[in-house]
């Protein structure tokens, strides 16, 4: 999470997402279907199940937490079963990445830790306890090392013991922090800039690799500054890495006024724009790439717009978005009581919040390939994904973020329909922090989510007919 003040995106982070596989225009025309006073759209989807695209990767979804609570031993533990639940919950593979600011602040000290063992420090313990709760979750691990105040040779001593009781389960190592911001934040001087930090990171990826050869990194895990630093980043270090990566945040810092709910929820061009750019320098590269440190509001987000379900709305709609767009996946920072956690740890308690539920629809609805998706012009913040599943399904997932008008859909396969059914996510309003549904239930405390209601939709003609009310997201299921 980034605490510091970031004058240079500011430009960027105030705009959502243009979408490629749906692009929404103007008014086709009015019907007379009435919902909760709201005016209707009709809108026609045509899906094109003859071609289909990539597939979404299983371990897209990803959560990101920051180094600093690796000595808190009763987190990331195995035996954190509750914590383990929700992790599960979100899928059977994934990617967790431990990093954030406070990696620059953590020291690799070894050995066992004790109660005299400063918080500062990263001991075996906490790695074997971040590595065990990894392989319990089958998820895998991006770890940050120190490159701010640290040295080569302790990073490659950390490394050394990664190596050695990780397996598997280690994606990645990842050298330093947003170093784009190191000039800004006091970790260098103000000339500091890309051709230093490839240097330093050279040297680090050296001296690693003399002892640890097969392990593997990521990088460059900026703040922003994708032409000055993430390209020339994958022309340079592209034998180095295995993994681009950048972070993402929507707005910020949480303070300024520009940082509401509608603004949240409006197009937001610059991220697509961000995507792309990486996407071709990673294809020509031959790597993959993520958005490894994302949010809504930076600087811990902001109550009332990250903690309400208007994120949820969002999340999901970036998720499949970036998708579309070539990533390998995303993960969502967070950790404690904090305004922008998807997993909140309040009083010993966990609780899913609003972004969990939209992290879960997209769990349920991204397993499979992306299909082509042809939207007829509309007036509603509207965004629509389709992905063809097992047994031939369709699963579409369609997300209103429309303050005003619902959406009444006529959704054409291009084939014999026969059966249709659509699970719902669902609040009370866009600011609402509980009564938060996905197919009828909350997800409890102890993580557990029961067997979510499927509404049976109406086919005529081939043709399904959906109504998907303003605020809402719905996951449509055509076989």
């Amino acid at each position: 999470m980034n605490r510091y003040q970031h004058p240079n995106r500011r430009g960027f982070l105030m705009a959502v997402l243009s979408l490629a596989g749906a692009s929404l225009v103007s008014v086709l025309k009015k019907s007379s279907v009435k919902a909760d006073d709201n005016s209707s759209q009709e809108i026609t989807i045509s899906i094109d199940v003859n071609q289909p695209g990539r597939v979404i990767p299983l371990d897209f979804t990803g959560l990101s937490y920051e180094a600093s609570t690796l000595s808190n031993t009763t987190l990331f533990n195995g035996d954190n079963k509750i914590f383990l639940n929700f992790v599960r919950q979100l899928g059977k593979r994934g990617i967790l990445r431990i990093g954030g600011n406070s990696v620059e602040k953590t020291f690799w000290k070894g050995g066992k830790r004790t109660s005299e063992t400063d918080k500062t420090s990263i001991t075996e313990d906490d790695l074997d306890h971040l590595f065990d709760f990894a392989r319990k979750a089958g998820w895998k691990v991006m770890l940050g090392l120190n490159l701010g105040q640290s040295t080569p040779e302790v990073a490659a001593s950390e490394a050394g013991y990664v190596a050695r009781i990780a397996g598997e389960q280690l994606l990645s190592l990842e050298i330093g922090n947003e170093p784009d911001l190191y000039n800004k934040n006091g970790l260098r001087s103000s000339t500091y800039q890309y051709s230093d930090f490839l240097q330093e990171f050279t040297t680090y990826f050296d001296t690693i690799r003399a002892s640890v050869p097969d392990v593997l990194f990521s990088g460059s895990a900026t703040a922003s500054a994708t032409d000055t630093w993430v390209v020339p980043f994958a022309k340079d270090a592209a034998t180095r890495v295995i993994l681009l990566t950048q972070h993402y945040y929507r707005m910020g810092p949480p303070q300024n006024s520009n940082v509401t709910i509608s603004n949240l929820l409006s197009p937001d061009n610059r991220i697509i724009q961000i995507a792309q750019k990486i996407k071709i320098v990673a294809q020509q590269k031959n790597l993959s790439y993520r958005f490894a440190e994302c949010n809504s509001v930076y600087n811990g987000g902001k109550q009332g717009v990250s903690n309400v379900f208007a994120s949820a709305l969002w999340g999901a709609d970036l998720m499949f978005s970036l998708a579309q767009n070539g990533a390998a996946g995303i993960n969502f920072h967070g950790g404690g009581a904090g305004a922008y956690t998807p997993i909140a740890l309040s009083q010993g308690k966990y609780s899913a919040r609003p972004l969990y539920y939209g992290m879960l629809l997209f769990k349920l609805g991204s397993q499979g390939r992306l299909l082509p998706v042809t939207v007829s012009q509309n007036s509603v913040n509207l965004t629509v994904y389709a992905v063809l599943g097992d047994s031939d399904r369709v699963l579409l997932t369609v997300i209103n973020k429309d303050r005003s008008q619902n959406a009444t859909l006529a959704i054409n396969l291009g084939r014999q329909l026969t059966r249709a059914s659509v699970l719902r996510l669902t609040a009370p309003s866009l600011d609402s922090t509980s009564d938060i549904t996905l197919g009828g239930h909350s997800v409890e405390s102890d993580a557990s989510w029961q067997s979510p209601k499927q509404e049976q939709v109406q086919i005529s003609k081939n043709i399904a007919s959906v109504e998907v009310p303003t605020a809402s997201a719905a996951l449509i299921t055509l076989q």
